[in-house]
């Protein structure tokens, strides 16, 4: 894709993609290397990659509306906007969740990760997702692309599914439906 059109947006994405790939590797790599510091600093790692690379959403989201011809989201300001509100959301998720950030070992269905000790809404990648959803509405909308919109829903209501009884699989299977209507749209629009 980036070879095709050498777009900015392909690289915002890919960079989401690395971050939740390199999520779903550890968790699935866990139980080999074992309980102990080097899983719990790769563990650590898997958040603030996700601290730092999943606000970069909003930005791919208003970027993926503008390319659509959706009116707001080609406004300069917007734009500019976007990043402001990315930046805002790194450093707020950076301050609220990674700096006391203290973890634990949890086993689930043959799966060994570390887990945050207190547990707490993800209230900022519900956020980001809504976010996305509505750029994904308003794409709907305006070029009849509707899967945007559709993997939004599916990965919000696949990850609001309790791990602790569907395991972590739900949530990545519903993740990669996410990053899919992403590249899709991308596709589409680019």
């Amino acid at each position: 894709m980036w070879q095709h059109s050498h777009h900015a947006n392909i690289l915002l994405l890919l960079l989401v993609i690395a971050g939740m790939t390199y999520d779903n590797l550890i968790i699935s790599l866990g139980r080999l290397i074992n309980e102990g510091s080097l899983l719990k600093l790769l563990n650590r790692l898997r958040f603030l990659l996700h601290d730092l690379l999943i606000p970069l959403l909003v930005v791919v989201a208003v970027k993926l509306a503008s390319a659509a011809g959706v009116l707001w989201a080609s406004k300069p300001i917007l734009l500019s906007g976007s990043w402001t509100i990315t930046f805002g959301l790194i450093g707020l998720a950076l301050v609220t969740n990674f700096k006391h950030l203290e973890l634990a070992p949890i086993t689930f269905a043959g799966s060994l990760r570390y887990k945050p000790k207190k547990s707490q809404a993800p209230i900022l990648t519900i956020l980001i997702a809504l976010l996305v959803g509505v750029a994904g509405f308003y794409i709907w909308r305006e070029i009849q692309w509707p899967w945007m919109f559709m993997g939004t829903v599916v990965m919000l209501f696949g990850n609001a599914l309790p791990t602790n009884i569907f395991g972590s699989l739900v949530g990545s299977a519903v993740d990669f439906v996410f990053i899919l209507a992403l590249l899709t749209t991308q596709i589409v629009l680019y």
